[in-house]
């Protein structure tokens, strides 16, 4: 079902220009998986969770682990919440940033490109079904302010797509993130969204905070050109990125 699932939205990114170049998909490439599944994560954060759409993908590597989840629209937050009401879940309706405050989120016509930030004319030209139709008046509080690490236990995986405002969401959780071992966080090589940080600012960060990158989870590329715009990046504590070439 899950590939039906990925055949379709590729379909549809195709049609609007943009095209899905598969590289290592977490949620289907099984040696991602077996890695994975070794390193005792015990949580997982998904810091724009939509649906659950990345929520019912990793229970079927890490099931029953403990999953904090965040999603600021109404409508789709409840979506989610009936999506994952089998798992051992706790979900939040609304967003995360630097302060907390309440602010309005342009909704898009496909609700996956909802953005606290305007588009930039290379997301409205090459896709055109994003345009925003709505806005939503939502609340914005702060990681830091939200999750108290030291009440988790095991291993931390956190996942973050907010549509081009991962550097706010990483300033409120600078705390947060220290106690996080995996990290899978949406990027843009050109900016998409006005403001957002690129995937160089990313890397910055990341590694000088101890982590490594260690490769991508998928990537999105321009039909018509075929440059690579955006996708996943997987970034692993040091300690433990040095060792999992040896698992076995």
């Amino acid at each position: 079902m899950l590939h039906q699932i990925n055949r379709l939205i590729r379909k549809i990114f195709n049609s609007f220009g943009y095209e899905i170049v598969k590289t290592k998909n977490l949620a289907e490439d099984f040696s991602i998986g077996q890695w994975i599944t070794k390193l005792n994560i015990n949580t997982i954060i998904d810091v724009g969770s939509n649906e659950g759409q990345f929520i019912n993908s990793i229970e079927g590597i890490l099931p029953n682990r403990k999953i904090i989840a965040f999603e600021p629209i109404e409508s789709v937050y409840k979506k989610l919440v009936a999506n994952t009401k089998a798992f051992n879940i706790v979900a939040y309706n609304f967003g995360l940033s630097d302060i907390n405050a309440t602010a309005e989120i342009n909704i898009s016509k496909n609700l996956v490109s909802s953005s606290l930030l305007n588009m930039e004319d290379l997301h409205k030209k090459a896709y055109p079904e994003s345009e925003y139709i709505n806005k939503e008046v939502i609340q914005l509080k702060r990681l830091d302010d939200v999750i108290n690490p030291a009440e988790l236990t095991g291993r931390i995986l956190l996942k973050i797509d907010v549509q081009g405002y991962e550097n706010k969401v990483i300033a409120g959780g600078n705390q947060t993130i220290k106690s996080v071992d995996i990290i899978i966080i949406e990027f843009s090589y050109q900016p998409i969204y006005e403001g957002q940080w690129l995937f160089n600012e990313m890397y910055t960060y990341f590694v000088s905070n101890g982590f490594k990158f260690i490769g991508l989870a998928d990537q999105v590329s321009h039909v018509g050109i075929g440059v690579p715009i955006f996708g996943d990046a997987i970034f692993i504590k040091a300690d433990i990125a040095d060792g999992i070439y040896q698992l076995s």
